[in-house]
C-alpha cells in the first residue's frame, strides 16, 4: 500500500500547482523520496518533481480524483497528513480527522503519456520542434515575476479575452498581451537573458489556459522558455531537488 506523509501547508502547495484548470491528478512516490506527476489537458501540460526527505514510507501512486473533498480536508489539517491508497480509495488523515475519498478515473493522466513524449522527444532535438512540423524558433532565460504579476491582473478582464506571447531575441523581450477586441487591453513585458531567436517579433495565441498554466510558475526562478511562431509555449524551471517543466498550446495547434 502507498503510503506518504507530508506536512498540510506541503501537500496543499503541491497540489495547488497544477492550477485552476485541472481538477484531479495523479502523483507517483518513489523509494527515493521523489515525488513527482505529468498531468496534462489538450490546452496544456504541467511536469513537477520534487525530493521530500522520509516523506514516501511506501512507493506507488496515488490518485486525487476529488479535489474539492481533498482541498476541504487539507484546509481544516494542521502538522503531517498522511495519503494512502488501497482498493480505489484515497486515504487521508490528520490526527483524529481521516477521509476516505473513492478513486475515479484521472482525467490529467490520460494526456500526459502522449505529452511527456512530445516534451521529451523536443528535449532530445535541443528544443528546435515541438511535435513533427512545429519550429521552435526563439529561446531564453527569464524571470516571469512580471508576466505572472501581469497574468493575475489579466484574470480580471472578460472571459473571452485573447492572450499572447511575444518575444524578440533581438531586443532581448518578452512580452504578455491581452486583449478583448473593441475593450480592455494589457501588456506586460519581461528582459530576456542568452536571447537566441530570428531578428523580428514571434507571436503565439492562446486562451484563458495560459494563465492559469503561467500562475503555476516560480516566480523566483530564472526559467528557460522556447517558443515560435504559432507554436507552443514551453517553461522549464529547477532548483535544488526539484524541477518543473510546462507546455502551453496555442490556439492554432
Amino acid at each position: 500500500m502507498v503510503k506518504v506523509v507530508l506536512d498540510a501547508k506541503v501537500w496543499k502547495s503541491m497540489l495547488s500547482s497544477i492550477g485552476d484548470k485541472m481538477e484531479d491528478v495523479r502523483i507517483v512516490a518513489s523509494s527515493d523520496d521523489y515525488i513527482e506527476y505529468d498531468a496534462a489537458l489538450s490546452t496544456h501540460y504541467i511536469h513537477y518533481k520534487q525530493k521530500h526527505d522520509d516523506a514516501v514510507k511506501a512507493a506507488g501512486n496515488l490518485t486525487f480524483s476529488d479535489m474539492k473533498k481533498t482541498n476541504a480536508f487539507l484546509s481544516k489539517s494542521k502538522g503531517n497528513v498522511t495519503v494512502s491508497e488501497l482498493n480505489n480509495k484515497l486515504v487521508m488523515q490528520n490526527g483524529s480527522k481521516k477521509i476516505s475519498i473513492p478513486v475515479q478515473s484521472c482525467k490529467t493522466a490520460q494526456l500526459a503519456p502522449t505529452m511527456s513524449r512530445l516534451i521529451l522527444e523536443c528535449e532530445t532535438g535541443q528544443w528546435r520542434k515541438f511535435g513533427r512540423n512545429t519550429e521552435l524558433s526563439t529561446h531564453g532565460k527569464v524571470l516571469f515575476s512580471d508576466l505572472i504579476d501581469g497574468a493575475n491582473i489579466a484574470k480580471s478582464l472578460s472571459v473571452d479575452s485573447e492572450f499572447q506571447i511575444k518575444a524578440n531575441a533581438e531586443e532581448s523581450e518578452i512580452v504578455l498581451h491581452a486583449y478583448k477586441r473593441g475593450g480592455s487591453a494589457l501588456t506586460c513585458s519581461a528582459d530576456v537573458e542568452d536571447a537566441e531567436g530570428p531578428n523580428h517579433t514571434i507571436v503565439s495565441s492562446f486562451g484563458s489556459w495560459l494563465l492559469s498554466a503561467l500562475s503555476v510558475l516560480d516566480d523566483k526562478t530564472l526559467s528557460t522558455f522556447h517558443c515560435g511562431d504559432a507554436a507552443p509555449l514551453i517553461v522549464v524551471q529547477s532548483g535544488e531537488d526539484w524541477e518543473r517543466k510546462i507546455v502551453v498550446i496555442d490556439q492554432e495547434a
